[in-house]
């Protein structure tokens, strides 16, 4: 049991947590949102700037075009200037005279009445409404002339101070809204919207709040999601669920000053609400967005609504100024005591600074020698270490040449003592060849001597012992060359007739005419040689011997 216990308190504190997140989340967006409303204003002028002037280039003639362009205009400023948006429905009431129209008349009139109602002129409303009949209406627009009739004896409700009136209201507003819903088409979001509303006023809130959802779920304009969204909010609201509530006043207050939505309560609603959960400046950035939109509108309930709030907030704010100076004033006699106590620190460390001034000058003075001495110990030791480099390099070199040496040396006389030993036995044969007359035998010893043969094989014993010294020597020499043109040795070749030359180069033997008397070629063919795989190299032609050179590891 007190696991379970500590489980749910987890679960609900956690809760709680995600919820308060969420609330500052959204009303951070339609304080976001307040500092683009004039952004979103500027949008709907050049709106209707457009309109204006498409209306201005239409002939006086032309009542139907007129009409339905002054109809637009109307619909732009119903919810944005109530001023002008009865000066365009007057201007629609009288084109429709003209046209001779009555569902035009018609609509006409039941536009003055919605704005009439807006402004919170509810007699007015009424007058206009009594110059029709529902039957003189379009069928298809029947249902906006009940649910016009069921919002204006609602909001005459609510602004009535005597019971017996408001619920006379609140029966005729049901009965027309009603009437709305049976004219209303099924399927539409006025429909819909309607059964959602009728649900919550006279039936079921809940039930009007899954009918909401599902509304939300579709894809609706601004202005729709505005209403649907003010709806919730209102129901969550005498549900008790103030979180839900401000959710849905702030998604509704964002999407009406995206539309300039000025005649609103959405926004009122949201500043009461955080108002009375202790979000003061929010409330006040709210109210007053109210303020400025009810002003601008001219909406007299609006007006008065907001009059209620704003000097409850602003009193709220002014106390909190208050509180932040009687602060701000204990901390300025902290903070001069502070001082005074500081200035006399300050007194002390200018003289202990003096102080150190003059010991820092002779510090600075020695500093300065030591990085004088610093500087020539620095160049000395430049000196040495390049010294240093050239004697490495030079000791590096004489390794590599004793290396050469002692190979070449041995090689030297390993093959001076075969060939010696070679020309004794030869020299044998042909004396004794000589002693004994022996024509016959001496030809036969004579052409036995191949020398071909014999230059072959001291070019494969010189291969051998340069190998040995440069094993890698094949693999780096490609390196120098390009991809395409790098050398392949046939099978049981060490060295070729190229590679020859380029080890004798590596060797330090550098001259044509001693590399041709080594190898048994003319000096062009040493020549040609050489200019052939140079050509052959990925390197400026000059540079090739010297990156042989370096290129090439002795193997010590």
């Amino acid at each position: 049991m007190k696991f379970f216990f500590n489980f749910l308190i987890s679960c609900f504190f956690f809760f709680s947590i995600s919820l308060f997140g969420q609330e500052e989340e959204t009303l951070n967006a339609v304080l976001e949102n307040i500092e683009k409303a004039e952004e979103y204003d500027r949008e709907k002028v050049n709106r209707i700037e457009n309109l204006r002037n498409e209306l201005n280039n239409v002939d006086s003639l032309e009542l139907q075009k007129r009409y339905e362009l002054n109809l637009k205009l109307f619909n732009e400023y119903r919810i944005f200037k109530q001023d002008s948006a009865f000066k365009y429905g007057l201007r629609i009431r009288s084109l429709a005279d003209q046209l001779d129209s009555l569902p035009l008349k018609a609509t006409a009139v039941v536009n003055l009445a919605d704005v009439s109602v807006s402004a919170g002129m509810y007699k007015e409303a009424l007058d206009f409404l009594e110059t029709i009949s529902p039957e003189e209406i379009p069928e298809n627009t029947r249902s906006l002339y009940f649910g016009l009739a069921g919002r204006l004896y609602n909001e005459m409700a609510e602004y009535n101070a005597l019971p017996f009136f408001a619920l006379e209201y609140l029966e005729t507003a049901q009965n027309y809204r009603e009437q709305a819903l049976r004219l209303a088409e099924e399927g539409t979001f006025f429909n819909s919207f309607l059964k959602g509303f009728i649900e919550y006023k006279h039936g079921d809130p809940r039930a009007a709040l899954q009918i909401f959802e599902s509304l939300l779920e579709q894809e609706l304009g601004l202005r729709d999601q505005a209403l649907v969204h003010y709806s919730m909010g209102d129901i969550y609201f005498q549900l008790g669920e103030k979180e839900k509530a401000i959710f849905h006043f702030s998604k509704a207050s964002i999407a009406d000053i995206r539309t300039s939505t000025k005649e609103t309560l959405a926004m009122i609603r949201l500043a009461e609400l955080t108002f009375e959960r202790g979000k003061t400046d929010m409330a006040s950035a709210f109210i007053r967005k109210a303020n400025e939109d009810a002003s601008f509108y001219g909406a007299q309930q609006r007006k008065i609504r907001v009059g209620a709030i704003l000097p409850i907030i602003e009193e709220q704010i002014v106390q909190k100024v208050e509180k932040q100076r009687e602060a701000l004033y204990r901390q300025n006699v902290i903070v001069t005591f502070l001082l005074i106590f500081v200035m006399g620190l300050a007194v002390i460390i200018f003289y202990q600074v003096i102080k150190m001034k003059k010991a820092r000058k002779t510090i600075e003075e020695a500093h300065h020698t030591l990085q004088e001495t610093n500087k020539r110990i620095i160049l000395v030791n430049e000196e040495v270490e390049s010294k240093n480099q050239q004697l490495n390099r030079l000791n590096a070199q004489l390794q590599e040449a004793n290396k050469i040496k002692e190979e070449y040396i041995g090689f030297f006389f390993t093959q001076d003592a075969d060939i010696f030993e070679k020309f004794r036995e030869f020299k044998l044969k042909i004396e004794e060849d000589l002693n004994e007359e022996n024509l016959k035998r001496l030809k036969y010893t004579i052409s036995s001597l191949n020398l071909k043969r014999e230059k072959e094989k001291l070019m494969r014993n010189f291969d051998e012992a340069f190998i040995k010294l440069f094993p890698n020597f094949i693999e780096e020499f490609n390196s120098l060359l390009k991809p395409e043109e790098q050398i392949t040795l046939k099978k049981g070749q060490l060295l070729n007739k190229e590679l020859r030359i380029f080890a004798l180069i590596r060797l330090g033997i550098k001259h044509n005419e001693i590399i041709a008397q080594i190898l048994g070629y003319s000096v062009n063919s040493i020549y040609t040689y050489k200019t052939k795989i140079r050509k052959k190299s990925r390197l400026d032609k000059k540079d090739f011997d010297d990156k042989l050179i370096e290129n090439t590891t002795l193997k010590l």
